[in-house]
């Protein structure tokens, strides 16, 4: 087996849903980690997209279908680095340690081991470039957290692989926060968008409004592709931008594929 290390980027927000109404004042909330409640894209939704509705049997070979078993397999796209509105450097990027120790865990796991720094903080601390640093602090929304040290490390270790020429624009924004810290971001740091249906005839809103809930653009998203034959791979590179999720038609969900994804 085979296997590639894969980074999303989105251009635009993205939704990818439950499949249902919510019962919260979110009406269709994004997917989420049952764990963690960190926002995922589900690898069915990323396989859906790359197969593109092709049923013949080279797509069935690699994607399955209901005779067989798919020769290419992916693993739901986990978010990597959130952006959050920043005092200094307009927004920031940010990751968690726990975040970066389930990435180094599963690499290992599946052959691709990365030498990444495991840097540590708590509670209203981060480690953070020099960007986003106001009088020694990051200041994101509502929220003043510390410099204790620069993220430096974790840039050159991430930077080359997720952004590959672009590393600049990772070293200007990352900041390490606390697991709470990012948490709290992914619970309340994602747009909440309010909808409406117009009645076509009379000009007037037929229903809603209703209130959705997307992952916001600039987000990282991280997953795995695993193949029996390396040549399965050039699936993922058959385009390099992906639709992905609910409302397409207003512009929703794109995601760009970056770097090659080899440590």
């Amino acid at each position: 087996m085979q296997t590639r290390m894969v980074f999303w980027q989105a251009l635009t927000p993205v939704h990818p849903g439950t499949g249902q109404d919510s019962s919260s004042v979110i009406d269709l909330p994004v997917a989420r980690e049952a764990a963690t409640g960190f926002p995922v894209i589900t690898a069915s939704s990323l396989k859906g997209v790359l197969r593109d509705g092709r049923t013949d049997e080279a797509s069935n070979k690699v994607f399955g279908s209901l005779e067989q078993m798919g020769e290419l397999t992916l693993t739901d796209a986990r978010l990597l680095l959130l952006p959050v509105r920043s005092y200094a450097g307009t927004f920031a990027l940010i990751t968690c340690p726990l975040v970066l120790k389930r990435l180094k865990r599963d690499a290992e796991a599946l052959g691709q081991p990365l030498n990444l720094p495991e840097p540590s903080v708590a509670g209203e601390q981060a480690l953070a470039g020099s960007a986003i640093q106001y009088n020694n602090k990051v200041i994101l929304e509502d929220i003043d957290l510390s410099v204790v040290g620069s993220s430096e490390p974790l840039v050159e270790a991430l930077g080359p692989l997720i952004f590959g020429q672009e590393e600049k624009y990772l070293t200007d924004r990352l900041a390490l926060v606390s697991d709470d810290v990012f948490s709290y971001f992914c619970q309340t740091g994602l747009e909440v968008i309010a909808r409406v249906q117009l009645d076509h005839t009379q000009k007037t809103v037929k229903e809603g409004p209703w209130y959705e809930e997307a992952i916001p653009a600039e987000a990282v998203f991280s997953c795995f592709a695993i193949a029996k034959d390396p040549q399965h791979f050039s699936e993922l590179e058959r385009s390099r931008y992906l639709q992905i999720g609910g409302q397409a038609s207003v512009g929703r969900g794109l995601l760009r594929r970056l770097g090659g994804g080899q440590p």
